[in-house]
């Protein structure tokens, strides 16, 4: 089996010693680019399975260089990695065609996590089989009370809302949201929403 090659682009050099390390204990292969010249260039002579693209780069913005590759027909998976907790640069990156986002300081372990989470769902995309028992097998792992409280949150309802639909503290539902978002690998209620419906997990609530 070929190790899955990841580019690296993160003009940072710490993070990207870190995230080099982390990736390679993992047995990911790793391409490294600074900037969009540089990812552009390792682009047209490689294919890597997947793009960690920071978000601010000296050259550009990864956000660019992300729509420009999905209005060329690039299918590359691309998990965005920004200084700021701002929404507004989340959402556009996920509408530019990114596929999940990590916001600085963040645990190396979740961002491998979430890079081996694209992977899998991007090789389920490709076959149905498989798709199918991935689905199954993240199924199995949630209880029967974590489906109806995650179609729940999709549905709107709030924290106290959920606690009084359950006559349960608020404090036991941010434990099961915990709980929930952990075997998601999602980080908060929409990306938890947008990654359940992505594997289809929410069709059967």
């Amino acid at each position: 089996m070929e190790t899955p090659m990841i580019l690296l682009v993160e003009d940072d050099e710490m993070i990207r010693e870190l995230v080099r390390l982390y990736l390679k204990s993992n047995h990911f292969g790793v391409w490294e680019a600074e900037n969009i010249r540089e990812t552009i260039t390792t682009l047209h002579q490689k294919q890597p399975a997947l793009i960690v693209l920071d978000i601010l780069l000296p050259d550009g913005s990864g956000l660019e260089l992300c729509q420009s590759l999905r209005e060329s027909g690039s299918e590359i998976p691309v998990l965005f990695l920004t200084c700021k907790d701002d929404s507004e640069d989340m959402i556009a990156g996920l509408d530019l065609g990114g596929d999940d986002y990590m916001t600085k300081p963040f645990d190396p372990n979740i961002l491998v996590s979430r890079i081996k989470a694209i992977l899998r769902r991007r090789g389920v995309q490709k076959k149905e089989g498989s798709a199918k028992s991935a689905r199954e097998e993240l199924i199995e792992r949630l209880t029967k009370r974590e489906i109806e409280m995650l179609t729940l949150i999709k549905e709107g309802y709030t924290n106290q809302e959920i606690a009084l639909h359950y006559q349960i503290s608020i404090g036991t539902v941010k434990g099961y949201n915990n709980q929930l978002f952990g075997k998601l690998g999602a980080k908060n209620r929409t990306h938890a929403i947008m990654l359940a419906s992505e594997i289809g997990i929410l069709r059967d609530a």
